[in-house]
């Protein structure tokens, strides 16, 4: 049995990245189209892009040239959720000069449990029985929320409170059990692999006649979990 494993981080960040992750992972993005609100020579710009990955693979490989039955259960329950809400408005008659406030939310989620069940036993006409049973259970969810309020002000000025929470979790377990006295070897080879992490990006570009506000919301949750069973009831080689 292993260990359970947990990473959390909380925080409220002011227009800074946080990036934290496991390891890396194919990414399949979803994202939210471009959203545009426009008061005389503004432009504002929000683009949110939420990707989640779930991907789970198991293997079984039996090693002898003893008669050997296999019997396989298996039970993968994989969760996905996207949430993503925007809210931009521009309140002004042109004046020029903007005070632009951005708040946000950015709540990437993931969590895994992965249990395994491995029974060797032997009947009484000799041939061997391996039962094994897998239940992996993936749980990927992303939260964004984005707020823009722009309004008139004698000098364009820009402020910003983002909330990143990013949270993994991770439960292995893996039990095996050899029955009567069978001279026989089990490998459980348990893969974990979950990211999660959020990003968030303002940009200005402020000339003589124009404003461009650009906000970039990007957030990333991946789960992998891949399960390898090896049993060597002896005698000769690989099946």
């Amino acid at each position: 049995m292993e260990p359970d494993e947990a990473d959390e981080s909380d925080g409220t960040l002011d227009l800074q990245d946080l990036d934290q992750e496991d390891d890396e992972i194919e990414d399949t993005d979803e994202g939210s189209p471009s959203e545009e609100a426009d008061a005389a020579n503004l432009d504002i710009n929000l683009d949110q892009d939420s990707g989640t990955d779930d991907d789970a693979d198991i293997g079984v490989a039996i090693i002898g040239s003893q008669p050997t039955t296999v019997e396989i259960d298996t039970e993968i329950d994989q969760q996905g959720e996207v949430d993503q809400d925007a809210d931009v408005a521009s309140d002004g008659g042109g004046a020029g000069s903007w005070a632009i406030d951005v708040a946000g939310v950015q709540r990437p989620e993931v969590d895994q449990r992965i249990e395994v069940d491995v029974e060797v036993s032997e009947g009484d006409d000799g041939t061997v029985t391996v039962e094994i049973d897998v239940d992996i259970e993936d749980d990927v969810e992303i939260e964004s929320d984005a707020d823009i309020d722009v309004s008139d002000d004698d000098e364009t000025s820009i402020h910003g409170e983002i909330d990143q929470d990013t949270e993994s979790d991770s439960n292995v377990d893996a039990d095996v059990e050899i029955r009567d006295d069978i001279d026989a070897d089990v490998l459980v080879d348990i893969d974990s692999l979950i990211k999660a992490a959020a990003q968030a990006a303002v940009d200005v570009d402020e000339d003589d006649e124009d404003t461009e506000i650009g906000v970039d919301f990007d957030e990333d949750a991946a789960v992998d979990g891949d399960v390898d069973i090896i049993v060597d009831v002896g005698d000769t080689a690989d099946l």
